[in-house]
């Protein structure tokens, strides 16, 4: 019998692991936790990380100013992030804020939208930007979004608008600042508006609305 002169080899099994499991939209509305924003992104339920706070500021600050604006002029209605967008069998997003204009109100049911928003507003964080640009956008042309923005709260490097044209999302660039919004009828975005001054603060948003033409 011969004897080796180095020692046997071994290795670590391989061990096949099962596909992690894929959920549809009905699954989402039943599993989804009601005290932490989730979102179904193919077929795959994702917990967010609790925002920050430069990202709830914004948040905050452009629900009072379109949720004031839309109200003013009879728009339709805005919504936060814990409403639960149905776009296909496998994907489900809460977007940071939505708007749904008021023709189209049926769309809006007791625990879901049922079809696309006029208006998604998403504001980036580090760990859902990926999905945000990537999956989330194509997916929201694809169901018929007419307005996107999304929104980068460290500055105007990393924020992109976005406008329906025919089947497509195209996205668009501000003129002299101002993004003239397609959704939001007479809505002019100063895109300045969106991050803070020298002394970290947003605008007020009493000022803003009075820009826009809301008698207060």
């Amino acid at each position: 019998m011969t004897t080796l002169a180095n020692p046997p080899v071994r290795r670590v099994e391989t061990v096949e692991m099962e596909p992690p499991k894929r959920y549809n939209h009905s699954d989402f509305l039943r599993l989804a936790p009601e005290d932490t924003k989730a979102e179904l992104i193919d077929g795959e339920i994702i917990l967010m990380p609790t925002p920050s706070h430069i990202h709830e500021r914004l948040q905050v600050f452009l629900i009072k100013v379109i949720g004031l604006f839309v109200d003013c002029f009879r728009l339709g209605q805005v919504l936060g992030s814990r409403t639960a967008v149905h776009i296909s069998e496998v994907d489900t997003y809460e977007p940071d804020i939505l708007f749904v204009s008021r023709e189209r109100e049926h769309i809006i049911q007791e625990r879901e939208v049922t079809a696309a928003p006029d208006l998604v507003i998403e504001i980036l964080s580090g760990s859902t930007a990926h999905h945000d640009r990537g999956r989330k956008r194509e997916n929201y042309a694809r169901a018929g979004v007419r307005e996107l923005w999304i929104i980068d709260p460290y500055g105007a490097a990393g924020t992109q608008f976005y406008q329906r044209q025919g089947n497509e999302l195209i996205e668009v660039a501000p003129v002299n600042g101002i993004i003239h919004s397609i959704a939001l009828s007479n809505f002019k975005l100063n895109v300045n508006w969106l991050w803070a001054n020298e002394k970290d603060q947003l605008p007020n948003p009493m000022d803003v609305l009075k820009e826009l033409g809301v008698k207060i």
